[in-house]
């Protein structure tokens, strides 16, 4: 499967709101709504995973990939994100857990 499609199958099943603030997202899929929890470039084998994908607004997305751990910390989708990568990235879990 590419990376479209998935995002595609995702806009298809999910509600259209930002899971990190609750905005209504435009009825048009974006790229940057599709979120990884686990950044495809630390683990390429979660890239297509769905679990690992969350709708986001372009600022909550933003704010995950480059923002504080105040902040992130502050995401309404926080503790789901924390308990996904806990499971699957300890060394990711510790820093947000933790630092």
């Amino acid at each position: 499967m590419r990376e479209r499609d998935l995002f595609m199958e995702i806009w298809r099943e999910r509600p259209h709101f930002c899971t990190g603030c609750n905005k209504k997202l435009d009825h048009e899929a974006k790229a940057h709504y599709f979120s990884h929890i686990i950044p495809k470039g630390r683990r390429k084998d979660l890239k297509l995973e769905k679990d690992n994908i969350v709708l986001e607004c372009i600022e909550c997305h933003t704010l995950w990939e480059t923002g504080s751990m105040e902040k992130k910390r502050k995401m309404l989708n926080f503790e789901h994100k924390l308990k996904y990568v806990e499971n699957l990235d300890y060394s990711m879990y510790y820093k947000m857990k933790f630092i």
